[in-house]
């Protein structure tokens, strides 16, 4: 299963790797939601646990990462190992594994603004075998900042590619366009997938998605979340992360897209498995 994304940021883009196998399992759209990520993540670290697999371990997305030579293995105990990771790029001809992008479509990635790639540079992906796929960025376009000052709520480019990628490299969904509030309860930690520059699966807390922003947050230590969890550092910009809520820039950067060509638009999660029948998804949850 692949990706579904809550934002682009000044850490880029935030993932949430929410089980498709989990449906509505209670009263409330927002517990059945708030349960199929939570088991999504914390499901897989025990899982992980229990094989042995120490977390250092069971952090590397590659057990073997070779840019010059392109040569790349994905590692079998990473705890996300089942996961569609493949929107991701691990390496670029510009910062080389600095600067990372994500696919968004077969053809446009996402990356942050402060941190950005140039035009002619090369975007890297890498099937689940180990294919390696190189793609030229074409031409760029920062998404509107719509009032905000510096990089606050806008630390977004958009970029498309020289021709689309095959179809075993995967892009990642949105969430919902309509829903444009993620705030659960403070003692209600949810897990979501983030990574370095390293190609790392770590861990994260989510805080909320609201207007322009994102906010994470570090697990507690008593949680066995926390020993996959890193802090940010210099270079880590462009993976998954926190940041600018993508939401907020949902209709700007579709328009990106058509500007840009390829013929692709933002394609997002679909939701409805947690819904009651005949109740519509909410604008806000928490």
């Amino acid at each position: 299963m692949g990706l579904s994304l809550i934002t682009i940021s000044c850490f880029t883009i935030a993932a949430i790797a929410a089980a498709a196998q989990h449906t509505r399992n209670s009263e409330t759209f927002e517990t059945s939601l708030y349960a199929a990520i939570e088991h999504g993540i914390d499901d897989r670290l025990a899982a992980s646990r229990d094989k042995g697999v120490a977390p250092k371990d069971a952090l590397p997305i590659f057990s073997v990462q070779n840019h010059n030579g392109k040569n790349y293995v994905r590692n079998p105990d990473c705890w996300a190992a089942d996961l569609d990771l493949t929107s991701i790029s691990p390496w670029n001809s510009n910062g080389r594994n600095r600067k990372a992008g994500t696919l968004v479509s077969p053809r446009h990635a996402v990356w942050a603004r402060h941190y950005n790639i140039p035009v002619n540079s090369t975007l890297r992906f890498v099937a689940r075998d180990g294919t390696v796929v190189d793609r030229r960025i074409t031409a760029t376009r920062y998404v509107d900042a719509h009032g905000g000052s510096g990089f606050y709520g806008r630390d977004n480019v958009v970029g498309v590619l020289d021709r689309d990628v095959p179809a075993s490299i995967s892009f990642a969904k949105v969430m919902p366009h309509t829903l444009l509030t993620l705030q659960p309860p403070w003692d209600v930690r949810l897990p979501v997938l983030s990574t370095d520059f390293e190609e790392k699966a770590l861990v994260t807390d989510f805080f909320r998605y609201s207007n322009r922003s994102i906010s994470l947050r570090s697990p507690y230590t008593s949680s066995p979340r926390h020993d996959y969890y890193e802090r940010k550092i210099t270079g880590d910009s462009g993976g998954a992360g926190g940041g600018t809520n993508l939401i907020y820039h949902y209709d700007d950067i579709n328009r990106i897209m058509t500007q840009l060509g390829g013929g692709y638009q933002l394609t997002e999660v679909d939701l409805s498995r947690f819904l009651g029948q005949g109740e519509a998804l909410p604008t806000t949850v928490g």
